[in-house]
C-alpha cells in the first residue's frame, strides 16, 4: 500500500491505540478507531474490532500525519 507523503506507518502495541487513531486493520484498509471500538480487560486483554492482534504480541500499524512545515 503506498501512503501520501504526509502520512508514515507506525507499528505500536495495541495499548497505545487511542480513539481517533488511524490504523491498518488486517484487511489493509485505512480506519479510524472509535471508543466503541477498543474494549479493555476480559479474557483477551484490549482488542480492536475484535482483534487482540494475539494478546499483544503482534504490533498495530498506526498511521502518523506528518504536520506541513
Amino acid at each position: 500500500m503506498e501512503l501520501p507523503k504526509n502520512m508514515k506507518i507506525v507499528e505500536v502495541h495495541i495499548s497505545t491505540i487511542k480513539n481517533g487513531d488511524t490504523i491498518i486493520f488486517t484487511d489493509g484498509k485505512l480506519t479510524t478507531v472509535g471508543n466503541k471500538n477498543i474494549k479493555t480487560g476480559g479474557f483477551f486483554g484490549t482488542t480492536i474490532f475484535g482483534d487482540s492482534y494475539i494478546s499483544g504480541t503482534i504490533k498495530v500499524k498506526k498511521i502518523e500525519f506528518i504536520k506541513a512545515t
